[in-house]
């Protein structure tokens, strides 16, 4: 029993394993009892840690930490990714504006067919404007 204690620290410390299910595989034994030794091995403080309450898991206390450098979390964007969307949407919404200033004429016209020419041509040219916005938007260059 002792030289699976043995092997159990090791396990955990040197190897830095946290599944009970590969514990219990490196030693041959059921899981139960493996969740039954860590138990008693941080109660005696051979090992720093807690057991998960599923008992799936053995999380230490003492992590190391890499010391590998940080890694910069900035992003560089290269040059031919910049790309200024203001224009197109500024065009977009002016369209979507215009194109409801159409319906709304086309629909208190009344009858009155000038009226409704007036908001149907006003209308189209919202789309178009919108058209054009989104069309900006579109030219964006992406990486080939």
């Amino acid at each position: 029993m002792t030289n699976t204690r043995e092997r159990l620290v090791h396990l955990v410390i040197v190897r830095d394993l946290s599944s009970v299910q590969m514990m219990s595989t490196e030693l041959g034994i059921p899981e139960e009892e493996v969740g039954i030794l860590l138990t008693e091995l941080t109660q005696e403080g051979t090992l720093r840690g807690h057991l998960t309450e599923d008992g799936a898991r053995y999380f230490k206390y003492d992590v190391k930490v890499s010391e590998a450098p940080a890694i910069d979390r900035r992003e560089h964007v290269p040059e031919f990714m910049k790309f200024d969307e203001r224009p197109g949407q500024v065009a977009a919404i002016i369209g979507l504006v215009i194109t409801a200033i159409g319906t709304y004429g086309l629909m208190t016209a009344g009858g009155n067919i000038d009226m409704e020419s007036f908001g149907a041509i006003v209308m189209l040219i919202g789309v178009a404007v919108i058209l054009a916005g989104c069309y900006y938007l579109s030219m964006r260059k992406t990486p080939s």
